[in-house]
């Protein structure tokens, strides 16, 4: 339980530095991902009522945090009214995508060498002098390739994997981020209470 404070505490940096201008994608992404890494409650509330037996002064600490953590989102969320999440993750997705287009596009004039070379080969005498040069010509215009094709390889990787983090960013709403911040703090309030009862002898 003690991360979600954490990273509520992250996301209220961002939150509160806001000033209406654009957002960078990094801080967009971790608005997202703490949307979904902590949108199934359930395992909160799980968490906390494994700690009221362990420690529930530790529990009670951390559920003030939360309550006040959380409290401070609701009083700024109406920051993020106005950010245009899918034009941030467009624009993410969009740049890697260049950078891959880029290394590919670059890396067809060495596929043409090799192929024009080894297209050659089939008119010269095997093993002939100009068979043997013409083919050590052609296996380093092969290796190059190779070696170039590798790192476009690495570099679409790279676009893939920032693809799948813009589409996090892609999919969030302010209101999303409202609504699970509603919810916690709820659950942060019912985790305060029960504690309170329980040190008055109540039970829960």
């Amino acid at each position: 339980m003690k991360e979600i404070t954490t990273r509520l505490a992250e996301v209220n940096g961002i939150v509160s530095g806001y000033d209406g201008g654009a957002i960078p994608f990094e801080q967009a992404y971790a608005l997202a991902r703490f949307y979904y890494d902590f949108q199934d409650t359930n395992a909160l509330i799980a968490d906390a009522e494994a700690m009221v037996g362990e420690n529930p002064e530790q529990l009670k600490e951390i559920a003030l945090s939360l309550k006040a953590e959380t409290t401070t989102l609701l009083n700024n969320i109406g920051r993020l009214d106005g950010i245009d999440f899918r034009g941030i993750a467009n624009a993410h997705s969009r740049h890697y995508h260049a950078i891959f287009q880029k290394a590919s596009d670059e890396l067809n004039p060495y596929w043409k060498r090799y192929c024009e070379l080894n297209h050659r080969l089939d008119y010269l005498p095997l093993g002939s002098k100009e068979y043997a040069e013409a083919e050590k010509e052609c296996d380093a215009a092969k290796a190059e390739h190779d070696r170039r094709q590798t790192d476009v390889r690495r570099i679409y990787a790279e676009y893939e994997h920032e693809n799948r983090r813009a589409g996090d960013v892609f999919s969030l709403k302010a209101s999303h981020l409202y609504a699970l911040a509603t919810k916690l703090n709820g659950i942060a309030g019912s985790i305060i209470n029960d504690l309170d009862r329980m040190e008055k002898g109540e039970g829960r």
